[in-house]
């Protein structure tokens, strides 16, 4: 069972065929009655949500500069140090499910999905009042092994593609972000063709209150697929290099309305965004805060860095964006330790979802947005400028949140193509603030703007690397890797600047 073990450590539907347990159904057993189908699904979901919303979140928001927190947990003060450290890529590292977690997680997802394809292709069916509605929910099945291979190829260097036909017994192919991104496309195109040529709904229980029917999955898929052949660009050149008529097909196809699922109070549908805000489930005032450089892009007037020695003299900003109040709250004291690092401190913390009754603190029971409307708006307005489709751009960016929530000034239409950028990206970072794992830390890496040594993505998490008996190696460090995509092994940490004299820079 090496490609099970490989994948998940945790969990591998697979493993139950090899097992002889005369009180407990196979595979086969358990999906050969179609009603099966939707249980199998829904907790492959709640699999790829759990890979999306636990460890990983804060984790990557404080490595991109999104938002900024010196505690230990989930690996913050580690990959946030300043000169950035290489990410300790090993069992002994006491944050190592930062990264094996959500590479378990999506694996038993894209398992889950995996098996139910297989199981539709072997016969079985699924009715619903009597009507045959297996391609709703084969529909579903590619949906959810598309994103979850596609997460895959956004977190990291290289990884696994798996698919109904895969060995169990064999000895898995590494794959390389790129190739793991064209076969979650291909999985969010066969969503797409039975999506359009379907009418379903599915049950409200696959995605916790949301009802997913064809039209909404088919829109999904789009905006998804555009979503990750954007962000899995590891560089401004990689992002030069995007088929930006294809990214304006899908984001055009795309999300109309907030795409997520409603939170159950913490028990299975939650998020760990809740540690990102000044919320009473989480570390309330002690909660991550905003990075100096969302604050800079607010008020050019505010350092990209908190200072070591002097205080800033006047640490509220001035800005006309009126979200700086309905998303954000200042705070006259800083939590953190300074002796951590004083590059840590802001004043401003999220607390967008006390004002908005449609926007979750990420353990209540409302809605958890994961893929907003405003998203998928930016990508569209993105990929329009891109192709110099300057003034369609325009129109998406002024009929957007940046007026409609930011109230800030229309862009003009003589607007260059670096103005229209700037405007988008602005968007990104302060609409979609902490919106959705990764979103900020993406968009970062993709136009050269992550701090040097960053890591551009994750290895192989070190016990799956033990499993396949392949080298151990991770990414990052300022002296070790200053790009961040250089493979190496020295994870020695760097220590915390205490002045000004060394400010990192970015590429």
């Amino acid at each position: 069972m090496l490609i099970c073990i490989s994948l998940s450590i945790n969990s591998c539907t697979n493993d139950i065929d090899n097992v002889k347990n005369n009180n407990d159904p196979n595979a086969e057993q358990v999906l050969a009655n179609g009603n099966d189908l939707v249980s199998v699904i829904a907790g492959g979901f709640n699999s790829w949500w759990y890979g999306s919303n636990s460890d990983v979140y804060p984790a990557l928001s404080v490595a991109g500069d999104i938002a900024t927190c010196s505690w230990g947990n989930y690996g913050m003060r580690t990959l946030s140090n300043e000169p950035r450290n290489s990410i300790p890529n090993t069992n002994s590292w006491s944050d190592a499910s930062v990264i094996l977690q959500p590479w378990s997680s999506y694996y038993s997802a894209a398992s889950s999905a995996s098996d139910v394809i297989k199981a539709i292709k072997n016969g079985v069916k699924y009715y619903k009042d009597d009507v045959d509605e297996t391609n709703s929910i084969l529909a579903s099945a590619y949906f959810l092994r598309g994103i979850s291979l596609g997460y895959l190829g956004l977190m990291f260097d290289k990884a696994i593609i798996i698919d109904e036909n895969t060995d169990p017994l064999a000895t898995p192919i590494v794959s390389s972000y790129n190739d793991l991104i064209t076969a979650a496309i291909d999985d969010l195109n066969k969503s797409i063709l039975l999506s359009t040529n379907n009418t379903f709904e599915l049950p409200s229980n696959i995605i916790n209150g949301y009802t997913l029917d064809n039209d909404k999955l088919l829109k999904l898929a789009n905006s998804y697929s555009a979503r990750f052949i954007v962000q899995a660009a590891r560089t401004q050149s990689e992002t030069d290099a995007i088929d930006w008529a294809k990214v304006k097909t899908f984001a055009e196809n795309g999300i109309q309305e907030d795409f997520g699922p409603l939170g159950d109070n913490g028990t299975s549908w939650w998020s760990n965004v809740v540690l990102l805000s000044n919320s009473p489930n989480g570390f309330q005032e002690s909660g991550g805060r905003l990075d100096m450089r969302i604050i800079n892009l607010m008020d050019p007037t505010q350092p990209k860095f908190y200072p070591t020695t002097t205080p800033i003299a006047n640490p509220s900003i001035t800005t006309a964006d009126k979200r700086i109040t309905t998303d954000f709250n200042f705070e006259s004291s800083v939590e953190f330790n300074p002796a951590r690092g004083k590059y840590h401190f802001s004043h401003y913390i999220s607390t967008r979802y006390i004002s908005d009754p449609n926007f979750s603190d990420g353990s209540d029971t409302k809605r958890m947005i994961t893929f907003a409307k405003a998203d998928n708006d930016m990508l569209l307005a993105e990929a329009n400028a891109r192709l110099n489709n300057l003034a369609s751009a325009i129109t998406i960016i002024n009929n957007g949140t940046r007026t409609t929530r930011g109230e800030l000034p229309a862009i003009a239409n003589s607007a260059t193509k670096d103005q229209v950028l700037d405007a988008i990206f602005y968007e990104r970072y302060v609409e979609l603030f902490n919106g959705v794992v990764g979103g900020g830390f993406f968009d970062r890496r993709r136009t050269n703007q992550l701090q040097i040594g960053t890591f551009r993505h994750f290895p192989i998490p070190s016990k799956i690397l033990q499993v396949l008996q392949l080298p151990l190696y991770t990414f990052g460090g300022a002296s070790n890797d200053p790009t961040g995509m250089v493979a190496h092994y020295n994870i020695e940490s760097n220590p915390t600047r205490t002045d000004d004299t060394n400010i990192p820079t970015f590429n």
